[in-house]
């Protein structure tokens, strides 16, 4: 398993500066810059799945209460230019 993330990170980084260097070439291989672009995207999909989340489950009361407060400030906003 740690043979295959390793060679999948190879590959994706060999890709990715190939497809770099086909973009300044004359002539590019456009097959090269969509295959390198894609292992791009794979790659941080994967990574963005091992950093953790920041949101937490919330209740029902902290949701009403996130409601409220939004309408209020809305309805404040509109009392002030009104005004």
């Amino acid at each position: 398993m740690k043979i295959a993330k390793l060679a999948l990170t190879l590959t994706t980084l060999f890709f990715m500066g190939w497809a770099l260097v086909e973009s300044s070439s004359e002539k590019p291989n456009i097959w090269i810059q969509v295959i390198g672009v894609a292992l791009f995207f794979f790659a941080m999909a994967r990574l963005m799945q091992k950093t953790p989340s920041n949101t937490h489950n919330r209740g029902p009361a902290e949701r009403e209460f996130d409601a409220g407060i939004k309408r209020d400030l809305i309805n404040q906003a509109k009392e002030d230019k009104d005004a």
